[in-house]
Parts: C-alpha cells; structure tokens; sequence
C-alpha cells in the first residue's frame, strides 16, 4: 500500500497568487454554481489521488468568494465520501456508488481554491486529509460487521494471493499481477472469512505462457497498460481442509489519460512492501504558501431564524453548511 505524498514543489507551479480587489458576492453552500465549483475540485482531487478509492462529494461546508483582477476567487471546505470505485477506474464518479458506512467508510476533508473566469472553474489550490470512520461507530450500528485488518496483515495477504490465483487460473488471456491491495477484512467466528478487494494489472503474456515458463512477463505499460478490480472472500471452516475461495473480477478496457496538469507520477505496483495501515490516506498538499486561506476563511455560520431582513450593518453570511448529498 502507498500513501499518496504530492510533495509542495511537485505542485507549486499550479498555485497561482492573483490580486484581491474588493470583497465578492455572497453565495450559498448549495447554490448551482457552488456545487459546478465543487464537482470540478473533486474530479481534480480524484484525478492527483492514485492509490486507494475514488471520493465523492459529500457536502459543501462553507464558500467564500472574493473578486480579483482576473475574475472571481472560491474559496470551498468539501466533506468527501471514500466510494467502491478504485482511483484506477475508468467509471466516472458520478456513476460511482459511496461506500456503505458498515464497511468502516473513509471520509475526506478538503480545503479548494478556485478561480472562475468567464464562467469556467480552473482550480488553484487544494488541501485534503482523511480519517477512517472509528471502530465505534461501525459495532454502534453493526455489532457483528468486520473490521478493517491492516493492509499487510497475514490474512489479508494470503486471502488476496490465492484469490488471483484463483482468477489468474480461470482466465485463458491475459496472465494478472496483483498491483494494490484496496481493503481486507477478517471475522472471526465458527468460520474464520477474510473478505478483500484488490486491483489487478495486465502482464504481457498470457496464463500458458506462465506455466510453460517460456516468457518473461512484465506488467504491461503505457498505451497497453490496463487494470482490473476484484474481490475475494477466503473462508476456513472447523474441520475442512481446504479453503472456500470466491473472486470476482471486473478488467477495464485500456483507457488514454486525461490531460491533468499538473499531474502526479503513477502510482507504482503494490506487489511488493505494503506498508501495515487500515486504508489508503487521501492526503494532497499543502501545494501553496496561500494553502491555508480556506481555513482563515472559516467562520461561524449566523442564520436569520426569524425570516426578518438582515440590516445592512450585519455582515452577510453564506446559507452554509449545505446539505448532505449522501447520508
């Protein structure tokens, strides 16, 4: 498992510090073209984040918005959803389902800063971190739910192996290496079930070609590098011998980069050095030296309850936080 580091250089060059001129219009957390800004700072989000699980929006938590010489600054605090599609597919996230919260969900948070000029958001600047949802809350809501293992865990590991095995045994073309272990999960009981999702990549030769030991297969790269989605449940009942193994796949077709600029380096193979923690850290940034700008932007939401006009002396306030999108 690798954690996913955008280090401050790497993306330095895309921070771009633009002249305020005068305090910017008041929007709301749910307005259209909040969530439009919103939509474009988590397709870039997914889009620099290559390990782990594609996010979803969850909600927007607050907005500001400033004018400056070349259009209008947002400034946008994001609450993301972890969801069942790994960063690797080619589903859009909208298509996308969020991961159940009895799965133990992780969730994101994410400081965005936008431009938007002549009615188009390019994003500035993004800060994200992520928490995994407390062991708590899932047994709160589900006592007898699995429990997130460590990605290297023994369990986890041999459950995934055999599970490719398994797959790679069935399959008559292309021979799987394994490229990332996404999830594992182990309960413990009269059967002892390690469930596991994994990511799978393409080598260059096929599953014959293996067992003759003709060819040296290397996982296939650039325009013919392609990748696959599985999930495995490893079950040992008292007194079997033998292990109940289930896999399913799900192989994408080849798919041609989009133009992200700037964008972060592939994520290598996992095959080897899984690192020992629960879930892939969704963690961008800080990538400017105006990072934290978002975070000064935050204040305390004052609502007029009373559905009285607000004096002019009162500073006007954003309808925020929005709504949830999800939960």
């Amino acid at each position: 498992m690798k954690i996913l580091i955008i280090s401050a250089s790497l993306l330095l060059c895309q921070a771009v510090v633009l002249p305020l001129t005068q305090p910017g219009r008041v929007v709301n957390c749910d307005d259209p073209e909040v969530h439009e800004g919103a939509n474009v700072a988590v397709k870039h989000i997914n889009s620099l984040h290559r390990t782990g699980y594609k996010f979803a929006l969850e909600r927007v938590e607050n907005v500001k918005v400033q004018s400056s010489a070349l259009g209008e600054i947002f400034y946008l605090e994001l609450d993301l959803l972890e969801t069942l599609c790994p960063s690797l597919s080619p589903v859009p996230v909208k298509n996308c389902p969020v991961r159940p919260i009895i799965e133990q969900a992780v969730e994101g948070d994410c400081d965005v800063k936008l431009l938007k000029q002549n009615g188009t958001f390019t994003v500035l600047d993004t800060k994200c971190k992520s928490e995994l949802d407390s062991a708590e809350n899932l047994l709160r809501l589900c006592p007898h739910c699995p429990l997130l293992a460590l990605l290297n865990d023994t369990q986890v590991v041999h459950a995934v192996n055999v599970s490719l095995n398994k797959f790679n045994g069935g399959n008559n073309t292309a021979f799987y290496f394994l490229h990332e272990i996404g999830r594992g999960r182990i309960q413990s009981g009269i059967s002892n079930s390690v469930l596991v999702e994994f990511v799978i990549a393409a080598s260059n030769c096929t599953v014959d070609d293996v067992n003759a030991g003709v060819v040296a297969c290397v996982e296939e790269t650039g325009a013919n590098a392609h990748f696959g989605a599985c999930t495995g449940s490893v079950v040992k009942n008292p007194g079997a011998v033998d292990e109940e193994v289930t896999v399913t796949c799900t192989i994408y077709e080849p798919q041609v980069a989009e133009a992200v600029a700037p964008q972060a380096p592939p994520a290598p193979p996992q095959t080897k050095g899984v690192h020992s923690h629960f879930h892939h850290t969704l963690h961008l940034g800080p990538q400017s030296s105006e990072s934290n700008s978002a975070e000064q932007a935050h204040h305390a939401v004052r609502r007029s309850l009373t559905g009285e006009p607000v004096p002019p002396s009162v500073p006007r306030l954003p309808l925020c936080p929005g709504r949830k999108l999800h939960n």
